[in-house]
């Protein structure tokens, strides 16, 4: 790694072979996004948080599966497959209960909440991998294994629905 502030390939490369000090800053550059896609994913704070350490701790194991492209797209395909096994092994249990204010939510943000959780779930995902995320389409439709037009379809229908729902709290 050369100078003070290396580049992302750069980084990404020097993990991938086994230098944790380089793995070590590409989490510091990129865990709150994963944590909030982890969030976003599960609608839980403490359940994103776990999403997040086992993709990071998956993306450290399984670094020899790395075919290059972006750390953060990498690791996000991780969480969105951590959430997806989590939700798996959960079907027999409720679903996560919704308790209005009872962690000094703002009204903005708990109508942004029940807005997000009114969408499709594939619509839900795709908004936080793209959105939340900050990922492209396609690295989207990689992390989800599904078509790249699927996944536009899916962000621009869930972020009409998600204007069409907000539109509402402006007006009140």
């Amino acid at each position: 790694m050369s100078g003070l502030l290396p580049d992302e390939q750069e980084l990404t490369r020097a993990a991938m072979a086994g230098d944790q000090k380089a793995f070590g800053l590409l989490v510091a550059r990129h865990q709150a996004s994963i944590r909030a896609l982890g969030r976003r994913l599960s609608r839980s704070v403490s359940d994103g948080d776990d999403i997040a350490q086992a993709a990071l701790l998956n993306a450290w194991r399984r670094r020899s599966t790395w075919r290059g492209g972006s750390f953060r797209g990498w690791v996000c395909m991780i969480a969105y497959r951590e959430f997806l096994a989590g939700r798996k092994a959960a079907r027999s249990e409720t679903e996560l209960e919704d308790h209005p204010g009872a962690s000094g939510e703002s009204g903005e943000r708990l109508d942004l909440m029940r807005a997000i959780s009114a969408l499709d779930e594939s619509e839900r995902a795709a908004i936080a991998l793209c959105i939340g995320a900050g990922l492209s389409h396609a690295d989207a439709a990689l992390a989800m294994q599904a078509p790249l037009g699927s996944v536009k379809s899916w962000v621009l229908r869930g972020r009409a629905k998600l204007q069409k729902a907000l539109a509402a709290y402006e007006r009140a």
